[in-house]
């Protein structure tokens, strides 16, 4: 257990009660939770990110990017996109039940679907408040 809790990079919780934990510790949690369960190839979170305040929702992304560097795979359900950006190659959005887009970050970045500029705005607006 305290192998898998240091892969999850909580191990020094491992006497916390559920309580005691961060928004983003749970999430931890659940991921150490379904590799204990079984050694899995493939990964489905479902907005890992979402409610976590930035360095949390950060340390969720880097989680993700290093159980994925043995082979597995990953698929992420999200409406954060910087954060899909930080981990993902490939990108899929739903428009009205259908698939509207499937690409790469180059192809998503430089759409002119206005209903994927709506969701890669948020990138832009980090951008230019990065630069200010």
């Amino acid at each position: 257990m305290r192998a898998l809790l240091r892969t999850v990079g909580i191990e020094q919780a491992i006497e916390f009660m559920p309580e005691e934990l961060s928004g983003g510790m749970h999430r931890r949690v659940a991921i150490a939770r379904s590799l204990a369960a079984c050694d899995p190839t493939m990964f489905l979170y479902d907005e890992p990110t979402s409610g976590l305040d930035p360095v949390n929702a950060d340390t969720i992304c880097r989680l993700i990017l290093d159980l994925s560097k043995d082979g597995k795979g990953f698929i992420i359900v999200t409406h954060k996109v910087f954060d899909a950006i930080k981990v993902a190659n490939r990108f899929m959005f739903l428009h009205d039940g259908m698939l509207g887009f499937d690409g790469d970050k180059k192809q998503l970045l430089h759409t002119t679907l206005p209903e994927i500029q709506v969701f890669i705005s948020e990138l832009q607006y980090k951008e230019e408040r990065k630069n200010v």
